[in-house]
């Protein structure tokens, strides 16, 4: 009986699969295909980019293939998918891009190949964050590197006046604020409430960014 049981519940689950809808099946295989990217399962990648699925078929979340393949740094994922025309400046729910990922991560075979196919540089998240923000951030001088030649804007600013030079001088992070400074960010800038870089980097002792800011002119 429970054999019978179990046998009846399978064909069930397989007829409603052969009467899902088109968009279903699209929807599995989006899926399926943000999965394989995540994992850098390029073979799989190609297989379901063959059976013409969307290649810019989105998660719960709003993250897309070439999102979650480039947040992991599989570049030749990324480049099947750019190839299959993928939204290169597509955003998550929260507005997150495939290079606001790579370069948070410091891939910068992705980080490249993304800068390529267009991808805007200066994609701000929905809370004003910027891609070189983001990288700055996370201590990714070669990113924040690749980031400026390809015409980020290096004094970009949040809500609340704070820079990328801000960011990085608060956390301590002295080779991205060295790029920065090297690509013409403002050292005397303020934020709303007055604060500058020099300030943040004396406040947690960073002592060796407060060298280097004071030698860039920083007051």
């Amino acid at each position: 009986m429970t054999r019978l049981l179990i046998h009846t519940r399978v064909l069930s689950a397989l007829v409603a699969l052969f009467l899902a809808s088109p968009s279903t099946w699209a929807n599995m295989g989006g899926s399926e295909l943000i999965a394989a990217a995540g994992n850098g399962n390029l073979a799989r990648v190609k297989v379901l980019l063959a059976t013409k699925v969307d290649v810019n078929a989105k998660g719960d979340d709003g993250t897309t293939a070439l999102v979650a393949g480039s947040q992991s740094g599989y570049e030749e994922v990324g480049r099947a998918l750019l190839d299959a025309k993928a939204d290169v400046n597509a955003k998550t729910s929260n507005g997150t891009t495939a290079l606001m990922r790579a370069a948070q991560n410091g891939h910068v075979d992705v980080i490249k190949e993304l800068i390529a196919a267009k991808a805007d540089v200066n994609a701000r998240r929905n809370d004003g964050i910027t891609v070189l923000m983001q990288a700055s951030q996370e201590g990714q001088a070669a990113a924040v590197r690749m980031l400026l030649a390809a015409g980020a804007d290096v004094d970009a600013r949040l809500e609340n006046g704070a820079t990328a030079l801000m960011l990085a001088s608060q956390i301590g992070h002295v080779g991205v604020a060295h790029a920065l400074i090297a690509g013409k960010a403002d050292v005397n800038a303020k934020a709303g409430n007055g604060a500058t870089a020099l300030m943040l980097a004396s406040k947690y002792r960073h002592q060796n960014l407060v060298q280097l800011l004071k030698a860039a002119g920083a007051k």
